[in-house]
Parts: structure tokens; C-alpha cells; sequence
């Protein structure tokens, strides 16, 4: 498919059609509901919605039937963020509600659009000690929930959810379904699914002009300015006006780990990822900057490594298309509310009246830092060492695979590997979670159902992808043949160097955080996925470039040093980078 274009990303729904009201069964409006949606997958657990499911049994959507009702919410957030489009997760009521309430959770906090539907106790069995009668209250990972109880409202309260989830700042929504509703007649308004609404963002609000010549007027005027952009550019497609800006007020570009993506990473303004999960010289430019730029991205924990970088109230500029959130962490916020492609244009319009910036001193200086990171990193990233270095797998991965292949990473260690040695071209090329560890390689899936003409590569440790093994059998069912690249040195291992600089001479420590000996190469085989193990580092590249063409789901299965320590800000100078384990504080030990 090559890189997502502007105008691929353009491409808005066509205006409401005018269309009479149609009489026909709730399944078959269910299933229309699919097809007009645009998406090319659902994804499952059973046994609810079997009708609406059959009804779909000719048409070019994958039913994608999951071993777990949490991956398969997984599955549905990383198809909403790879695609621009919010797909159903469709599961039983009672505990099987219970496990999607915790796949939800992870697109709540990233802002993700997707439509769970569960189903609602017929009253004749409410209260009656029915089986599996457990409720669920999904209101706090839903942005939007509802109860459809009349088959003559059905379209209607679809047709709020798409609203809800699509405008805004999106985020999940939930409906409960009565079942019976499906076999039930009506006529449907088709008029409540504006077609708008199928995509996101739905719309694209411009901020106050007053404010934007403002924002224009102090980053002129800043000695030290810098922008730090979140996963809010890349959903608003912005990653051409951050370049185009950056380049007219001549400021440097750092990213979070959400939002790596919004610039080239290889372009001379480009400084990679920030926060806790950080290229560690990124730090001192934030500490020194004088005005921070935010452009989508939320101003919290992981964004600013605790309110500490930068120290609260530094200036700083705030785009968000949530009013309240500029201002909500930090002090001495200039607010500027709109969609960030939207607002960058108008700063754009105006910063083009100026003239171009004059902090080519302060941008030199950033790059000096990058630079002496990338020369002390070199060693690690391509020095052959046995166990393999995780900086040389993200690096030869990043260079072995395609353009425009889209990478899928979990929390923790790995996200910090992938996302701060991979430098990957600006577009929309990568996908973190915002902190449920195991939904990588679930969310890859759901990505790579709606891309399947991208390579798609989930990165994930051995204890990420134990969490969710079993849907391997569910790739490889449905052909979503992505890449799984699993770092397996049998351990948490960020845990296991916390344990044993704080407790090294406790008894049986490794039981705490380390695993017995599991080859994934070979149970991917077992499974039907093609898979390879990898001890040498010399041969990464053409294990990846074999798994690209396996033609199935491919697993790849790299044997790492457990002592390799990833630049997570509470590690920082925290032991030693060249394999001893870290020696953090009581203090910075991670909690829950």
C-alpha cells in the first residue's frame, strides 16, 4: 500500500443520502450497519449476535472469531488506529463482559474509537438468578452507554454511538443489546448513520485566531522553543504541517512514544522520542527549553517523566481538541483548541507572513546532543554481541523491513526498544499502548485486518505475548498473516533488574519475575504460523526479510540479553547500559 497519502487520509464520508426509512429484521439492519461502515473486520467471542453474524456470511468482511474477549477488544483498537475507522467487538453478556471491560481500558486511555456490544438480560430473567447474570458498568472506559431495549430505536441509538466515539476527542462506547431484537421487524431510518461519522476525527474545529497569532508571536520570540508531539497528530493526519512549521519557525521536534511518527525521524529538526520512555538526550533539551509546543498529545505522567520535564511553569502551547485538557496539568498554558492538522494550518497561514525563524543556535545544540547519543549508542546497536542486544534487533528491524511497514508495540521494555531505535519516515508507522501489557500482538492482528496490504510487525516480549498466544490460532485461521518479532530472554526482565538490585540476595528471587525455557518458534510451527528462532544476530536480517515472505503468520523468535537495560527515564543513571542490571532507588521501583 506504501505510506498512508494525505489524501487517502482525506477521504471524507459523503453527505447523509436522503433515503426513505426500510423495513427489514434488526439482524439485517445489524448487518447493514457493517457494510455501510466500511470496515473490513469484526472481531468476536460467542455466542451473541450469531443471526446479524450469518447475515454478513457474502460479504468481504472477516468475522473473527477470538479465543478471549479482551484480546478481541484489543484486536478492535488496533484495527480503529491502523484504519481511521471504529469496528465492533462483539461478546457475550455476564463474565465474558467482565474480560472486554479490560480490553477497553487501554483504548479509553489512547483515545480510540470502537463499538462493544454486549448482550442486555431480557426482563423475564432479570434478577432471576439467570445464568451468567453478572452486570457490567462500562461507563468508565466508554465515552458513551447505552441500553437498546425497542427495535424501533435501534437505528437511532447506533446512530448516537457513532457520534459519540467519532467527535471530540474519541474514545470507546458501549451499547447493551436486548438479543431478541434481532429477529424482531421494523422500519429502520437509515438517516441516523451519517456516514460522518464512520470515520474519525469526524470533524475538524479551528482554533481562535487571536490565540494562534499569539502562539505564532512567542514561538518567534522564544529562545529556546521546542515542539513535542502526541498520538493526536497522527490520528488528525498532521505529520506534514508539524515538518512544514517546524522548518518555517525553525524548531526542533521531539515526539511521544504515542505520537513517533509526526516527523521524519531522521530529519534534521527531528530529536525522537521523549518522556519516560525516552531517547535519553532528549532530556536536557526539554529541561532547557524556554516554550513548549504540545501538538495532540496530553501534557501527563509518561509525556513529562512525572511533571518534571518540563519543570511545571515553563510556557508552554497546548493543541488539543478537548477544551479542557489544555491547562490540566501544567500552569502558564496558552490553549489552543481544535483539531491539530487544522490548527497547524492556521499557524502555518499566519508564521508565512513573518518570515522564517532565527533559532538556528538552539537547534544546533539539540542536534549535538542527538549526535553524541547515536555515537555511544553505536556499539549496541551494531556490534554482534551474543545474546543479542535488543537496540541492534530494533535497529536491524527497522532496516530490513519495508517502508512502509507498520510496527505494533507493547509497554514497557519493548516499547522503549522499538520506539527510541527504529527511526522511521513521518506518517502513521507505528502503534504503543498506553500501558496494557500483552496487546501488541492482539492489536497488531486487528491492525493488520485492516491493512493487509501493509506489513504489519507486532513487537512484544516473551511476557507480552504469553498473555495472548492463543490467538496465534486465530491469525493463522483467518490468514492475518503480520509478523511477530517476540524478545525472549525468560523474564519481566525490567522487573527482574529491579528485584535484584534491591533484594539480590533474597531466596528463590527469580520466581518473582523469570520463566522456564519456552521455544515460540516451534509452538508457532505446532500452530500452523511460520516461526524461527534467532541466537545470532547476524542472521535478524534474513529471518525478518523470510518472514515478510512466509506468505502466513510468522513468528520470529530472537534469544536477548536479560541484562540489556532500555533508557526508561527511572533507569536513568541507574547501572550500567552495557549489560550489568540497573541499581534503582527504592523510590523509582514500578508499582502495580
Amino acid at each position: 500500500m506504501g505510506l498512508i497519502t494525505m489524501e487517502q487520509f482525506d477521504a471524507s464520508a459523503a453527505e447523509p443520502a436522503n433515503e426513505c426509512p426500510q423495513r427489514m429484521k434488526g439482524q439485517q439492519f445489524l448487518a447493514e450497519l457493517v457494510r455501510r461502515s466500511g470496515v473490513k473486520a469484526v472481531f468476536f467471542v460467542p455466542t451473541f449476535l450469531y443471526p446479524t453474524l450469518v447475515e454478513l456470511a457474502n460479504d468481504p468482511v472477516k468475522r473473527v472469531l477470538c479465543h478471549t474477549e479482551k484480546a478481541a477488544g484489543y484486536m478492535a483498537d488496533g484495527y480503529a488506529q491502523a484504519s481511521g475507522k471504529p469496528t465492533l467487538v462483539i461478546v457475550q453478556g455476564g463474565p465474558g463482559a467482565t474480560n472486554l471491560y479490560a480490553g477497553l481500558v487501554d483504548a479509553w486511555q489512547s483515545h480510540t474509537p470502537l463499538l462493544a456490544v454486549t448482550p442486555l438480560m431480557p426482563g423475564a430473567r432479570y434478577h432471576g438468578n439467570s445464568y451468567q447474570e453478572a452486570y457490567v458498568d462500562f461507563r468508565p472506559v466508554t465515552k458513551y452507554d447505552a441500553e437498546v431495549r425497542s427495535v424501533e430505536r435501534m437505528a437511532e441509538f447506533f446512530g448516537k454511538a457513532y457520534r459519540e466515539m467519532t467527535t471530540g476527542a474519541p474514545r470507546p462506547v458501549h451499547l447493551y443489546l436486548d438479543g431478541a431484537l434481532e429477529a424482531a421487524e421494523s422500519e429502520f431510518d437509515f438517516r441516523y448513520l451519517d456516514p460522518r461519522y464512520f470515520s474519525y476525527p469526524a470533524f475538524r474545529p479551528q482554533a481562535d485566531e487571536a490565540l494562534v497569532e499569539q502562539a505564532v508571536r512567542e514561538l518567534r520570540h522564544a529562545e529556546r522553543p521546542l515542539m513535542v508531539c502526541g498520538r493526536g497528530t497522527l490520528v488528525s493526519g498532521a505529520w506534514e504541517e508539524v515538518t512544514a512549521l517546524a522548518e518555517l519557525l525553525e524548531i526542533p521536534v521531539a515526539t511521544t512514544l504515542n505520537g513517533k511518527g509526526s516527523i521524519d525521524e531522521r530529519h534534521p529538526l527531528a530529536l525522537g522520542v521523549t518522556g519516560t520512555y525516552r531517547r535519553p538526550c532528549t532530556d536536557a533539551v526539554i529541561a532547557e527549553a524556554d516554550l513548549v509546543l504540545y501538538v495532540g498529545g496530553h501534557q501527563g505522567g509518561a509525556t513529562t517523566n512525572q511533571r518534571r520535564m518540563p519543570e511545571p511553569g515553563v510556557r508552554a502551547i497546548h493543541i488539543d481538541i478537548n477544551p479542557a485538557q489544555p491547562g490540566a496539568n501544567y500552569p502558564n498554558v496558552l490553549p489552543l483548541v481544535g483539531d491539530a492538522r487544522s490548527v497547524l494550518r492556521q499557524m502555518l497561514e499566519t508564521a508565512r507572513t513573518g518570515g522564517r525563524g532565527a533559532h538556528g543556535a538552539w537547534v544546533a545544540k539539540a542536534q549535538g546532543g542527538l549526535q553524541a547519543w547515536r555515537e555511544g549508542e553505536a556499539a549496541r546497536m551494531h556490534g554482534n554481541a551474543m545474546p543479542i542486544r535488543p537496540e541492534q534487533l530494533a535497529a536491524e528491524l527497522a532496516s530490513a523491513c519495508p517502508q512502509d511497514t507498520l510496527y505494533v508495540a507493547d509497554t514497557g521494555y519493548t516499547g522503549t526498544w522499538a520506539g527510541v531505535y527504529m527511526d522511521l519516515p513521518a506518517g502513521k508507522n507505528f502503534l504503543h499502548c498506553e500501558g496494557s501489557l500483552g496487546w501488541a500482538f492482539p492489536a497488531a492482528m486487528g491492525a493488520k485486518a485492516a491493512a493487509p496490504e501493509r506489513p504489519v510487525v507486532a513487537f512484544t516480549g516473551d511476557g507480552g505475548f504469553f498473555y495472548h498466544l492463543a490467538e496465534l490460532e486465530t491469525a493463522v485461521r483467518n490468514n492475518i498473516n503480520l509478523v511477530t518479532v517476540v524478545l525472549n530472554n525468560q523474564a519481566m526482565a525490567l522487573q527482574t533488574h529491579f528485584l535484584r538490585s534491591l533484594w539480590a540476595g533474597s531466596r528463590e528471587l527469580d520466581k518473582l519475575s523469570e520463566f522456564g525455557v519456552t521455544n515460540f518458534a516451534g509452538l508457532a510451527r505446532e500452530m500452523g504460523a511460520w516461526g524461527v528462532r534467532v541466537a545470532d544476530p547476524r542472521e535478524l536480517g534474513k529471518a525478518i526479510r523470510d518472514a515478510l515472505d512466509a506468505g502466513r503468520p510468522a513468528l520470529i523468535e530472537v534469544l536477548v540479553d536479560q541484562a540489556a537495560v532500555a533508557p526508561v527515564a527511572v533507569m536513568a543513571g541507574q547501572g550500567s547500559r552495557s549489560g550489568a542490571p540497573a541499581i534503582p532507588t527504592a523510590e523509582q521501583a514500578p508499582r502495580g
